[in-house]
């Protein structure tokens, strides 16, 4: 309750927007009521931190997803559309437009999407939505489906319904590029991650590579339909 008031208070003072105010408020709602629904706990992340991590400016996320796209490009067999799955602010996705005819970005958060468009108004073929992945329904599928580093925001419960969101967009001949941090020095993740074990029994791994980079060791891996 006088969190609440505290809270209250700093809107009142404009120290707080009222959006952040909701979206706390919304946040808390979810978080009790165990839906497992993170969507509001990332947009107040984003109105408060505009780049959360540090996408624009960091050398060590320039690096990975430079690996991320030439993997991608080694094993795709297509050059038509690409689906990025956790977009955030669009960093990715404008290196993405100009190696795919076209590109679709999804993600749960509107403030990050609107970050994303008006970074990559120059991008003609990008096409940025706010979509929660867990009921994805494009009506069409895409040569490449890019996952980097967004499905252990996802709890366990979520998988049946994720693989099928991908098998339902992923194109014959297609690929999905799943990318996940590692933890470095004896750390453990405190999120649910075993989405590389959950795609093995859905589609066939044909690439994998773990970069043991210093910043922070993460893997590539690559799948495709299963014969």
């Amino acid at each position: 309750m006088i969190r609440a008031l505290r809270l209250l208070a700093d809107t009142l003072t404009l120290r707080t927007s009222p959006r952040a105010l909701l979206y706390r408020f919304l946040n808390k709602f979810n978080y009790l009521s165990k839906s497992g629904d993170r969507r509001y706990e990332f947009e107040r992340l984003y109105l408060e931190a505009g780049d959360p991590w540090s996408y624009r400016t960091s050398e060590y996320e320039q690096v990975k997803y430079r690996r991320v796209l030439d993997r991608a490009l080694e094993w795709r067999r297509g050059s038509g559309g690409a689906l990025e799955i956790g977009c955030s602010i669009g960093v990715f996705s404008g290196m993405l437009a100009g190696a795919f005819k076209e590109v679709t970005a999804v993600d749960l958060s509107f403030e990050a999407i609107t970050t994303a468009r008006a970074r990559n108004l120059a991008a003609p073929n990008l096409t940025f939505l706010r979509e929660d992945v867990r009921r994805l329904n494009l009506g069409r599928t895409f040569n490449v489906l890019f996952c980097a580093e967004v499905l252990y925001y996802l709890p366990r419960r979520s998988s049946a319904a994720v693989c099928e969101v991908l098998d339902r967009h992923l194109a014959q001949g297609g690929i999905i590029v799943l990318v996940s941090g590692l933890p470095a020095g004896g750390e453990s993740f405190l999120h649910f991650d075993d989405w590389k074990r959950l795609l093995q029994t859905q589609f066939a791994e044909v690439f994998a590579e773990v970069v043991e980079d210093s910043t922070r060791p993460y893997e590539v891996t690559i799948f495709a339909r299963s014969a």
